[in-house]
């Protein structure tokens, strides 16, 4: 064989050594070639029919599927229904949020701590199961019991360790799902917030149609709203094991504990940790801000905000009943998710540059200060006394915030080599998290703001 002929062999050689070095720490990458039994090439694999990233939309459903449901029908049912006229009515809804959220942003870093012990995937399976069980006891609860003073007490705390239970399973299974969820191409991540809206939306739609069809039958919409919780979380159970046998889904879960085998990151160190962080942490800042400007505002601000009251001659091109289901719910959910589905097709600004659009998104909060936000006790003027300011705010706001969460989480995974990907995923579910819960606590500072600094005015639509 002359020198001719063995060059392409070189090049070959050559191109196989840099592909089996990109394993090692000198890489910036860290993906690995995959080989069959006798070490050949294996091609990457298509998402045929795209059933992976359907699945894990539907997982992004999921995620938020049974705590959607439960706080939707929560006013009327719990808190109208159950608890009226008792001690437990007012405070009701304050304290299933903290019962909800503080669990659920602690378990998330508890799960991130021991983040490679044991198999993922159970971490999915186990708080499926726990969540079907504990839906499938408040549809019992909601069948075969009825309000009575003897009744309410227990019931109340039954509810509350239902929640909590609820919540703690949601975290592991959010925080679960987004860890495997980044070893896959980039855009993958974005399925599951895609679900997210897409839940918001499902549950939107059918709160209108409930007020539309039924508005006084309280008893059939809470069981309609957990029964379709509860068929909707056993669907994603079974999807489960589909997932595990896709072609597609086998390689990236293979590739991935194939790059944390070689870097030993499947049990982190605290320096792993500090350096997938200082890596992303651009990105898991972005994921964070977007969710605290949005959730400062969305609902509690907005829902505090007068634009149809009939009784003091206020009325809505929308109808005093659907106002806020639609101007508010199905306007956020709806835009978010046209936000996030676009950032599969365009990505702007980049990476480096998306930090400023996330910054400006600041000026949502005094634009709605300055709305007819608690107009029976603020002291600030109203400058946005037309309900259309209201609305299309709302929607530049949940379109903003669709796209841009999404593009965080798009270029999350990609600021770090393969070894840490999966870290990476489970750091950015934290972060939304944290964003959420910070923002829902930060509502009563911009309450008190309004009602405190200033004169007191008398001030109307």
């Amino acid at each position: 064989m002359d020198q001719m002929e063995l060059q392409p062999l070189k090049s070959k050689m050559n191109e196989e050594l840099a592909e089996n070095s990109s394993v090692t720490g000198n890489s910036q990458i860290g993906l690995v070639t995959p080989r069959d039994t006798w070490g050949r090439k294996e091609s990457s694999p298509t998402d045929r029919w795209y059933l992976v990233y359907i699945i894990f939309t539907m997982h992004g459903m999921g995620m938020l599927m049974s705590w959607n449901m439960f706080i939707t029908i929560a006013p009327q049912y719990y808190h109208d229904y159950w608890f009226n006229n008792t001690n437990y009515q007012d405070s009701f809804m304050s304290i299933i949020g903290v019962t909800s959220q503080i669990p659920n942003v602690g378990i998330m870093i508890l799960n991130t701590i021991v983040v490679m012990v044991g198999f993922m995937m159970l971490r999915v399976v186990v708080p499926l199961i726990v969540n079907c069980i504990l839906i499938g006891v408040i549809v019992i609860l909601a069948i075969f019991v009825t309000p009575s003073p003897d009744s309410v007490t227990w019931f109340y705390i039954v509810t509350l360790i239902i929640i909590m239970a609820m919540n703690l399973a949601n975290g592991i299974y959010q925080n679960s799902v987004y860890g495997i969820v980044a070893d896959f191409p980039d855009n993958y991540i974005n399925s599951l917030v895609i679900g997210n809206n897409l839940c918001g939306v499902f549950t939107s739609v059918l709160s209108i149609l409930t007020i539309l069809i039924s508005p006084n039958d309280i008893e059939l919409n809470a069981l309609l709203y957990f029964s379709i919780s509860l068929a909707f979380m056993i669907v994603c159970l079974f999807s489960l094991y589909f997932l595990v046998r896709l072609p597609f889904y086998q390689y990236y879960m293979a590739k991935g504990v194939e790059a944390r085998a070689e870097e030993k990151v499947d049990n982190p160190s605290i320096r792993q940790y500090w350096e997938c962080f200082r890596m992303c942490w651009v990105q898991l800042f972005n994921n964070f801000y977007v969710y605290f400007v949005s959730l400062l505002i969305f609902p509690a601000m907005m829902t505090d905000s007068v634009y149809s009251d009939p009784t003091n001659g206020i009325t809505s091109v929308f109808g005093d009943s659907l106002f806020f289901p639609i101007t508010t719910f199905l306007n956020f959910n709806l835009f978010a998710w046209i936000g996030s589905s676009l950032a599969n097709y365009v990505q702007f600004p980049s990476e480096k540059y998306l930090w400023i659009g996330v910054a400006l998104r600041t000026v949502f909060i005094p634009f709605y200060l300055f709305c007819n936000y608690r107009p029976d006790t603020r002291r600030w003027p109203v400058w946005f006394k037309n309900e259309w300011w209201f609305t299309i705010g709302c929607t530049i706001m949940a379109f903003t915030c669709g796209y841009m969460s999404s593009l965080a989480l798009i270029y999350t995974p990609s600021k770090v080599p393969a070894r840490y990907q999966k870290l990476s995923g489970m750091l950015a579910s934290i972060f939304l998290m944290l964003g959420i819960l910070i923002g829902v606590a930060s509502t009563p500072i911009a309450a008190w703001a309004v009602d405190s600094i200033g004169s007191r005015k008398n001030m109307t639509v």
